[in-house]
């Protein structure tokens, strides 16, 4: 599996629990201009809707409802049916974004009991049932939406996400392409598609599409995210993920996978900032907290790191990341029976991840207990043979013990590997006498 791959699979667990908006819209950078627009078309309910969409997609859910809620006053006094559907649509939306099931499907309610609004209801409740991810229940309001009126973009386009989250792919495509061919303009269609493609695989199809989003929208922040994960580790993958926390402040999981970005690179206050900014829009975020640690661990703030794994867990309690950030900062404080504990947990809680097993050898090289290093570092290269982090963590714990022919072999393996390694620092211990 590449690791734009294992990036995207990552990902779509978290991107599918979110809200996607209808069609071309504005985002934070043109907030202002339809603020002045509605002020000037003070009972134009198009006005309001404009600005109360907006700002649910800049993540301003309390402005939104404000707007969308006077929007609703100023369609009905003025009979725009179409308007007040919308209005009903993006209400239930904030609803969405705030992953409120209960509310959500009052809202939906609403929407199926206005006139001509059956088919609409039913493709809100399948948007809801998304929210906890029941792809068989939103499948079930899907098709009752279909029934009622074949040509439904939003039906469609929730049962392209409940076949994504079913992981039928094919069948996905299929409703997401029908969506897009029933709403031409739709930038959502074209997300969906980028990320399932992402998701299995097919990288430059995903791309592709996801280009082809912000063509029709070039500040959506859904795409600019989608991109910027599929484009990690790079420059592009950076200016997109900054893109969109522009256009979405609040936006978690984008400061999220920018700030992992920036400490890979080094970045470290520019990784803090985003860190900050990913827990400040969802406290509740165990990666967020797991990132505002390790930024804490690379600025030598041990016991801070510690702290915010620890806080991690009491929300996940078999967090895998969190486990692993105990451990490490354990580590640097030289606290190592502690830190082998962690270690040992974070490796039991996921054996899909060679890490805690790489920075167990470490610690134990650090500490002097080369026997355990080596341990440690056996087992990393047993289970992930082509990991050059594991080689190497190997290779220092065989020099240590005098093992200088199998140490150099364990570096041969590192340099032919995958994984970040300092190359030219291995290559010059691997030529050692």
């Amino acid at each position: 599996m590449t690791t734009v791959t294992a990036i995207c699979r990552m990902a779509v667990a978290i991107c599918l629990t979110l809200v996607w908006p209808a069609s071309v819209g504005a985002q934070e950078s043109q907030i202002e201009t339809l603020r002045v627009a509605a002020r000037a078309s003070s009972t134009d309910p198009s006005a309001a809707l404009a600005l109360g969409r907006a700002m649910r997609r800049a993540g301003r859910g309390v402005d939104a409802l404000g707007e969308l809620r006077r929007g609703v006053g100023l369609s009905a006094s003025a009979a725009k049916l179409d308007v007040l559907r919308e209005l009903h649509w993006e209400i239930a939306r904030v609803s969405m974004d705030r992953r409120d099931f209960v509310q959500t499907m009052t809202e939906c309610q609403v929407i199926g009991k206005l006139p001509g609004g059956a088919a609409d209801g039913h493709a809100c409740a399948a948007d809801a049932h998304l929210l906890w991810q029941r792809s068989t229940e939103a499948l079930v309001e899907t098709a009752e939406a279909l029934k009622r009126d074949p040509r439904s973009y939003e039906a469609k386009l929730a049962e392209g996400r409940a076949y994504e989250y079913a992981l039928d792919a094919a069948r996905s495509e299929v409703s997401y392409r029908a969506a897009s061919a029933l709403r031409s303009d739709a930038v959502e269609p074209h997300v969906g598609l980028g990320r399932m493609f992402c998701k299995n695989g097919k990288r430059d199809d995903g791309v592709a599409e996801l280009r082809r989003a912000l063509g029709l929208d070039a500040n959506a922040p859904d795409a600019l995210y989608e991109l910027g994960v599929a484009l990690a580790p790079s420059t592009d993958s950076v200016a997109a993920l900054e893109h969109a926390t522009r256009e979405r402040p609040s936006f978690a999981d984008a400061w999220l996978a920018l700030g992992k970005q920036q400490l890979a690179a080094g970045r470290v206050a520019d990784a803090r900032r985003s860190a900050v900014a990913a827990e400040r829009g969802d406290p509740t975020s165990v990666a967020a907290k797991v990132l505002v640690g390790q930024v804490a661990l690379a600025e030598g703030r041990t016991d801070e790191a510690i702290r915010m794994g620890e806080a991690a867990l009491k929300i996940v309690a078999n967090s895998a990341p969190a486990k692993l950030l105990v451990a490490d900062g354990n580590a640097k404080k030289g606290e190592i029976d502690l830190a082998l504990e962690a270690y040992q947990s974070a490796w039991g809680l996921d054996h899909g991840d060679p890490t805690p097993l790489v920075h167990a050898s470490q610690a134990c090289h650090a500490a002097g207990r080369d026997t355990s290093a080596k341990a440690f570092g056996a087992k990393a290269v047993q289970e992930f043979p082509r990991w050059g982090p594991a080689w190497v963590a190997l290779g220092d714990a065989l020099a240590a013990q005098g093992e200088k022919a199998a140490a150099r072999d364990a570096y041969q393996k590192a340099l032919a590997g995958e994984g970040p390694i300092d190359r030219a620092a291995v290559l010059q211990r691997s030529n050692a006498p």
